[in-house]
């Protein structure tokens, strides 16, 4: 076989054109695939690339991690973080946010920035609110969020609840409502009044801690009416208070239509102060998942004849 004579640097390469193929997509296609990235990706990619500089300031999620950033944890990188938040939020143009997820490693970023930020999300009609904060103070939420009736998944940690004392909640698309375990309540009534204003809930997860030290907040006797008829799944986690069973119990008697539950080792030692008659007949429930103890067999028994649908048991013993 006879060898080409033409040099390697002359030989045809392929055009510019064949090689990025990607560029040439549809712009809604381009979108699709700059969602997928966090948001210091895609503005390092829109400053790269003419194709693409236009079309970062419309994608429909905005997803900030100062962990994923080590320019952000030398000094001054608090400023600097804060600043790119700032930025985009401020020439981003896309008709509403689809999902804002913002989490924050360093713990001395400003309560007050994150305030603004998540109100200025609130107005810009966001679909999905999720923050894992590790502040060295606990950030109050602004009550702009808790107004806000576009927002369907909300999933919280490291932020304090107690500002529910001082407002109403009107979360009518809720669906989804994820509150780990380091977010603060300064009293269980206020789970009750968060829970009241999400008609639409159907997951939810409640892992957080009851703390108090969070500014010693006593426990009123709230009129609250807790009708969650959609909901499908629950998990429940907090540290209660047997002086707050009431609360509790208004709560429990709520998940009557859920299809599956799960029980926290400290949720069962508060019910377990209950009566059999306050216990709900869960109609539609198939699966529970419970944590105790040795004081708890009377629950389990008094949960297993109000579940006559129950296909799946799973026990996890304390000692």
């Amino acid at each position: 076989m006879a060898e080409s004579s033409e040099p390697p640097s002359h030989r045809q390469k392929p055009t510019t054109g064949d090689d990025d193929r990607i560029s040439h997509l549809p712009d809604v296609l381009l979108l699709q695939i700059l969602s997928l990235l966090p948001t210091k990706q895609v503005v390092i990619t829109g400053i790269l690339s003419k194709r693409w500089r236009p079309l970062w300031p419309a994608v429909s999620v905005l997803d900030f991690d100062d962990e994923s950033s080590p320019e952000f944890h030398h000094p001054g990188g608090l400023t600097g973080f804060a600043e790119f938040v700032y930025s985009v939020l401020l020439l981003h143009d896309a008709p509403a946010i689809e999902r804002f997820r913002l989490r924050c490693a360093n713990p001395n970023y400003s309560a007050r920035d994150i305030a603004t930020w998540l109100c200025h999300v609130a107005r810009r009609r966001a679909e999905r609110v999720e923050l894992s904060l590790s502040l060295s103070r606990y950030v109050a939420l602004p009550r702009c969020l808790f107004h806000c009736d576009t927002v369907s998944v909300m999933k919280l940690n490291g932020v304090f609840l107690n500002a529910l004392a001082s407002f109403s909640v009107s979360l009518p698309l809720l669906k989804v409502l994820h509150v780990g375990d380091r977010v603060l309540f300064g009293c269980h009534d206020y789970v009750v009044k968060l829970l009241a204003g999400c008609p639409a809930l159907e997951d939810l997860v409640l892992e957080s801690t009851y703390n108090d030290a969070c500014g010693g907040v006593v426990c009123a006797e709230g009129n609250f009416q807790l009708d969650l008829k959609h909901l499908s799944s629950a998990k429940i986690g907090f540290s209660w208070k047997e002086r707050c069973l009431k609360s509790m119990l208004l709560i429990f008697r709520a998940l009557s239509n859920v299809r599956c539950l799960s029980l926290s080792t400290s949720t069962v030692a508060c019910l377990k102060h209950a009566s059999t008659s306050d216990i709900p007949v869960f109609d539609k429930l198939i699966q529970l998942e419970i944590s105790f103890g040795n004081y708890s067999w009377d629950l389990l028994a008094s949960l297993l004849q109000r579940s006559h649908k129950l296909e799946v048991l799973t026990i996890y013993k304390v000692c």
